[in-house]
């Protein structure tokens, strides 16, 4: 083989190396920016929920008054 075709051979090998590793790169940021997504909504459900539990302590905290009373 000569020289020229040797050496396009390693240029399209390398081409296509670049290729996968951007594409691995791009699908590893899409499962990242999936996986922070949804680690929000769990914090976002998660500050919700004690919200509504300390209304619920509230209220039964005023009921249990007006009960003693």
């Amino acid at each position: 083989m000569s020289d020229d075709i040797k050496e396009n051979l390693a240029l399209g090998a390398a081409r296509k190396a670049v290729r996968i590793v951007i594409f691995i790169g791009m699908f590893a940021v899409l499962l990242v920016m999936i996986n922070i997504y949804v680690l929000l909504n769990q914090i976002t459900a998660t500050a919700q929920m004690s919200k509504e539990i300390h209304s619920m302590r509230d209220k039964i905290n005023d009921l249990e008054k007006n009960i003693q009373k």
